[in-house]
C-alpha cells in the first residue's frame, strides 16, 4: 500500500504510548486482540489531547472536552507475545467544533506499522452534552500541532470516509 507512510516518517511523531504485548493481550488466532490495538491508539490521540492543554482542569474548570464520534482502524501486520510496540499520534485538522486525528501502531523491532486508527471529535460542553465552539487558545495549540504534522512532508493515509466537514 503506497499511501502508508514508513516507519522513520511515522517515528518523526511524538511517541504516546509505549508498551510489550502481554499474554493477556493474545486472542484465539494467537496475536494480539483487535481491543488492544484500540484501546493503545485510542489513548495515544488522548495524550497528545492532554499534552496540549485538555488535561482533567479542562473538564473540571472549563466543563468543556472532546467526544469521539467516528474512528477507523487499518490493520497491516500482526503483534504477538513479546513484541515491544509503540504508537505514535497526529493531529490532521479542525474545525470551530470538530478535531481529526490519527495514531499510528509500529514495531520497534521488525521497524513496520501494524494499525493506524484515525478518529473525529466533537468538542462539547459538558454542562449540556451539546457541541460548542473550541476556546481560542486551545484552538491554537491544535493549529500548532497540526501544522507540525503538516511540516513532516508526508500525507497521513486518511479512509477518506471521515474528517471534519465544513
Amino acid at each position: 500500500m503506497s499511501d502508508l507512510p514508513t516507519y522513520d516518517q511515522i517515528t518523526q511523531l511524538p511517541v504516546h504510548v509505549e508498551q510489550v504485548v502481554p499474554q493477556e493481550f493474545i486472542d484465539e488466532n494467537g496475536h494480539m486482540n483487535i481491543r488492544h490495538y484500540f484501546d493503545a491508539a485510542s489513548h495515544a490521540l488522548w495524550y497528545l489531547n492532554i499534552a496540549l492543554g485538555m488535561d482533567e482542569s479542562y473538564n473540571v474548570d472549563r466543563g468543556l472536552s472532546l467526544f469521539t464520534v467516528e474512528q477507523h482502524l487499518r490493520y497491516f501486520s500482526e503483534m504477538n507475545l513479546g513484541d515491544r510496540f509503540t504508537v505514535h499520534s497526529r493531529l490532521l485538522e479542525r474545525s470551530g467544533k470538530v478535531l481529526h486525528g490519527m495514531a499510528f501502531v509500529v514495531s520497534p523491532d521488525s521497524e513496520s506499522l501494524a494499525c493506524t486508527f484515525e478518529a473525529t471529535y466533537i468538542h462539547v460542553s459538558m454542562t449540556t452534552r451539546r457541541s460548542v465552539p473550541i476556546p481560542d487558545d486551545l484552538a491554537d495549540r491544535f493549529d500548532a500541532e497540526i501544522a507540525r504534522g503538516d511540516e513532516l512532508g508526508w500525507a497521513a493515509p486518511v479512509c477518506g470516509a471521515m474528517g471534519v466537514h465544513r
